[in-house]
């Protein structure tokens, strides 16, 4: 049987008695991960996680060297005849997803993005930890149900196979899980009246009433009542930082997500027209995802016609589509947990209106405006906003509000220009930092005008490089000529019915 993690409640007072009971032996680590320069783990090098556990480490590790060196200092200051020596022993923990939540990802489970980042790994409840100082990292398994094996696919189990695999000198069961995190925050060989040792967690410690109510949230509270005197840092920002360039393996696994995702395009514009439904579009959309290989949307899709063309975030996709309307198609395919995420407008009826023109060449040529005036290592994406809005408003475009007052296009650019990709469809990392080579972004302007049911957004998906931006979807269509020539020779290739038929 799978094995989880125990309530909360009784976490609590397990950890408890797990320091009360600690044994004398420590984390055993066995042998050396062996070669690994043939083995993929979600069409990744196994090197690739490797590297990145031996990053994250090496960063915490200097960080606290660089925190004891300041104590130590300040105690000198202090008390310069101390003789009392002291030490901190950093140890990272994360826990993967259990497979409880499958309702949210139709059916499918999905690890969590930090977990799978770290180790490749996609088994259920699986746990993490690593040992900076120690130089030593432990991958948990759940026990194997060899008893379900004819109704379930097997997964992988605790042993010397699994260690292998996933490039660990040795994995554990998850029973052990909690008595050997314990064991490495209060190791009692460590402890004497003449040196003292403090131990400092890493785990993923969100913040906000939102995030507390989350299973991290639970875990890290979980930590800090088991071990009141152990201080629990968060673990983001350190990984937010390192997931922001992308290695060759990543940009090619976003790369296909961007493929499939045009691939989806291309099925809404053969199907788009009047008296279509939006959730008939969506259905071609996931169709597509699905049989080109994606696992999953990235996101909840997002077609919107005529007046929803004018809410940024329309999730309901139940209106039917009218000549005349514009239809704003948001979507993006996850692949091997890397997102696209691509907008495009479209006109219902085949042809763009002279007013629908006009709108569309503005947030044609902001995004063009936008790709000249990124450049790399003095870009921020944070400030990119204001610079559009700026750009907006020196267009002679105007329009009116609900209540009549007229201004000019900024006033209808009502979010941001872009955000990073990858993991999660508005990635982590610091936005106020220079965008660095490796780093992948979008850029989606958009003008709402909700007096005219008129909606326009425009995104792409880009690659920074040393030499400047490279536009990773480029293949998607997004000229207004080309457009309309796209919607007409899909129409002659259709059935007279499609577009056309009646409600």
């Amino acid at each position: 049987m799978r094995i989880r993690l125990p309530s909360f409640v009784v976490l609590r007072a397990l950890a408890g008695l797990i320091l009360l009971t600690i044994a004398e032996t420590g984390l055993s680590s066995g042998a050396e991960p062996g070669s690994s320069e043939v083995r993929r783990l979600l069409d990744q090098p196994r090197a690739d996680y490797q590297a990145r556990r031996r990053s994250l480490m090496q960063q915490v590790k200097d960080m606290e060297a660089k925190h004891v060196e300041e104590m130590r200092a300040a105690l000198q200051k202090r008390m310069p005849d101390s003789a009392g020596e002291f030490s901190i022993e950093p140890v990272i923990v994360l826990v993967g997803q259990d497979d409880s939540n499958l309702q949210f990802f139709e059916g499918k489970y999905r690890q969590k993005n930090e977990f799978a980042y770290l180790t490749g790994v996609e088994a259920p409840a699986a746990g993490l930890i690593l040992l900076p100082n120690q130089d030593r990292e432990i991958l948990y398994l759940p026990l194997v149900n060899r008893t379900a094996a004819p109704f379930e696919e097997v997964p992988d189990g605790p042993g010397p196979e699994s260690a292998e695999k996933f490039g660990f000198a040795r994995v554990e069961s998850t029973e052990t899980f909690l008595a050997d995190l314990f064991r490495a925050i209060s190791d009692p060989r460590k402890m004497s009246r003449a040196h003292t040792r403090s131990a400092v967690v890493y785990t993923l410690a969100p913040g906000g009433v939102v995030a507390s109510l989350g299973s991290d949230a639970r875990f890290a509270n979980f930590i800090r009542e088991g071990a009141p005197t152990t201080q629990v840092k968060d673990l983001s920002p350190l990984l937010g930082e390192m997931r922001k360039a992308k290695s060759c393996a990543e940009i090619a696994l976003l790369q296909k997500a961007i493929d499939i995702t045009g691939a989806a395009q291309r099925e809404v514009v053969a199907a788009i027209g009047p008296c279509v439904f939006e959730y008939e579009l969506d259905a071609k959309i996931l169709e597509t995802f699905t049989r080109l290989g994606a696992q999953r949307a990235g996101f909840p899709s997002i077609v919107g016609s005529g007046p929803n063309s004018t809410i940024p975030h329309y999730f309901t996709n139940r209106r039917k589509l009218e000549d005349g309307d514009l239809v704003v198609i948001d979507i993006g395919a996850e692949y091997n947990y890397y997102t696209a995420d691509i907008t495009r407008t479209y006109p219902a009826s085949g042809k763009f209106t002279p007013r629908q023109r006009e709108i569309y060449q503005l947030v044609l040529d902001a995004q063009k405006a936008a790709e000249e005036h990124v450049k790399p290592g003095e870009t921020k994406l944070s400030e990119m906003t204001h610079w559009m809005r700026e750009y907006l408003k020196q267009s002679p475009l105007r329009a009116r509000d609900r209540d009549g007052s007229e201004h000019s296009m900024e006033h209808f650019f009502i979010h941001g220009l872009g955000h990073y990709l990858g993991m999660d469809v508005h990635d982590v990392g610091e936005t106020s930092k220079p965008l660095q080579p490796g780093e992948v972004f979008t850029i989606e302007p958009g003008i709402y005008i909700s007096s005219e049911n008129l909606g326009v957004r425009l995104e792409d998906d880009y690659l920074i490089t040393e030499q400047g931006l490279e536009k990773l979807s480029k293949a998607i269509p997004s000229e207004l000529d080309e457009v309309e020539r796209l919607i007409a020779e899909a129409r002659l290739k259709a059935s007279p019915a499609v577009g056309s038929r009646a409600r």
